[in-house]
């Protein structure tokens, strides 16, 4: 996985979902990007998470059962976040974390979708919500990837069965229905 480019206009590190949403960004604005990884495999630790995102206000889950606010989702981090709450890093997040989705699912062929069964950790905390703040991507085809797909860090041994990773509910479910 290398490749030669004589001047880039910035430089990622990692590969993770943050290392290449901060990649994809870039490009998208014109800017010719180099994401460095350490790893033989793309993913970062994303790929050995459920890849859920937590996006308070999010334009992908409009079904909420109960309205939200960046009140409400800033009391909730308050709470949560106790003596290392930031002001300013909750606020810079509550405002942008929305335009980012808006962002990916606009000008990228990432599908982002909800899920309606994920609550916030504490549901029951100040703010809190019993679902609409958390997404994740589709599932896509792995074929469109191509070659490029053995270049996918592989799942865990432990979250597989019969070949296929399992990580998030929006997956076990259809084994329930």
């Amino acid at each position: 996985m290398s490749g030669h480019l004589d001047e880039v206009d910035v430089i990622v590190v990692g590969s993770g979902a943050g290392g290449l949403a901060a990649a994809v960004a870039a490009k998208k604005l014109g800017l010719e990007v180099l994401v460095l990884e350490k790893e033989p495999y793309f993913g970062g630790t994303t790929a050995r998470s459920g890849g859920v995102l937590w996006i308070p206000n999010n334009p992908i889950s409009t079904f909420r059962p109960e309205p939200d606010s960046p009140e409400d989702a800033r009391t909730y981090l308050r709470h949560e976040c106790g003596a290392h709450y930031d002001a300013a890093r909750v606020e810079a997040f509550l405002t942008k974390g929305p335009r980012m989705v808006d962002f990916f699912v606009r000008h990228t062929d990432v599908q982002l979708i909800p899920l309606p069964d994920y609550p916030d950790y504490h549901a029951e905390s100040p703010g809190g919500r019993t679902a609409g703040r958390s997404i994740m991507a589709a599932p896509m085809d792995g074929r469109e990837l191509g070659d490029r797909i053995r270049h996918l860090r592989p799942p865990l041994r432990e979250i597989t069965f019969v070949g296929m990773m399992f990580n998030s509910s929006a997956e076990i479910s259809h084994f329930f229905n």
